[in-house]
């Protein structure tokens, strides 16, 4: 076995106890059932490395939530955006976890170093204070709104077909079983977002609407760079990509190609998000069609 620090260890019995109470929902993963002898090392090592991403990009989603959430109380926003930005936080907790341990179980011989788990930072930046502008509410609904568009509308929207996506090729019934369960809050997820911002959108300035649409092509741009792994438009250009059912006697740890990112990436882009956003009232598609090139 390695030394490699678990960095999602609890900290204290106690604070374990209601972690676990809460975080720890029924089917949870039995993580010891992962029979390492099946697998070939290079594999793992691969599969390991791109779990502690997923938990990175997990962990970030729950300070981003947490973050956003407080924004929302600082704006005396509705009871229901307050309640569904809480139930998100503790998903993502969960969600963290899960990747982090399927990373830890799949690569047990990692020595400190080997699985990268630098804390992620914030993709947007801080929340105005709402003791700069007592009485209007206006600056934080905007920020808030911006957060919305890019980690729940456009993020949680693509990751819906992301994990469907892996949970087809993954033939380790442990992998799948992780995958399954973040699965089954990416709809709420998405939907919540969607919901969100279809609330907040009427009660923002001209202005605001017209910023909002600026920084649409701004956080369409990043995905590009993030999601579609390289891999433009152009070079899956008479292309075929399909995504099949692993094989068996193929092992497959959860693992797509990048060309198969880049093709979910534009496929939900195209088919769902930018008419959503349209739908809304946005010109989402002069929005893609204007976002910063690479």
């Amino acid at each position: 076995m390695g030394d490699a620090p678990d960095p999602l260890a609890g900290s204290g019995r106690g604070l374990t106890a209601i972690h676990v109470q809460q975080v720890h929902r029924d089917d949870w993963p039995d993580f010891d059932a992962f029979e390492l002898a099946r697998y070939p090392l290079a594999l793992r090592v691969r599969a390991a490395r791109q779990w502690i991403r997923r938990a990175r990009e997990e962990l970030g989603s729950v300070y981003e939530f947490t973050a956003l959430g407080h924004a929302l109380a600082e704006a005396r926003a509705p009871i229901e955006l307050l309640g569904g930005i809480s139930r998100l936080v503790t998903d993502e907790v969960r969600h963290a976890e899960l990747c982090g341990r399927m990373a830890h179980v799949t690569w047990p011989e990692a020595g400190p170093g080997d699985l990268d788990f630098t804390r992620p930072t914030m993709p947007f930046p801080e929340p105005p204070s709402c003791k700069d502008t007592p009485n209007d509410a206006e600056p934080l609904l905007r920020w808030a709104a911006d957060a919305i568009l890019c980690s729940c509308c456009i993020g949680e929207t693509l990751s819906r077909p992301l994990f469907e996506a892996v949970a087809t090729v993954c033939t380790d019934p442990v992998g799948e079983a992780v995958i399954r369960q973040i699965l089954r809050d990416e709809h709420l997820h998405a939907t919540f977002g969607w919901e969100a911002f279809t609330e907040l959108w009427p009660r923002l300035t001209d202005d605001s609407r017209s910023w909002l649409g600026q920084r649409l092509s701004q956080r369409l741009a990043g995905f590009e760079r993030s999601a579609a792994r390289g891999v433009s438009l152009e070079d899956l250009a008479g292309t075929e990509i399909t995504i099949e059912p692993g094989d068996p006697a193929e092992p497959n740890l959860a693992l797509l190609t990048k060309e198969q990112y880049a093709t979910i990436f534009y496929a939900t882009i195209e088919h769902e998000i930018l008419p959503r956003f349209e739908q809304i009232g946005l010109d989402a598609r002069g929005a893609w069609a204007r976002r910063p090139q690479k």
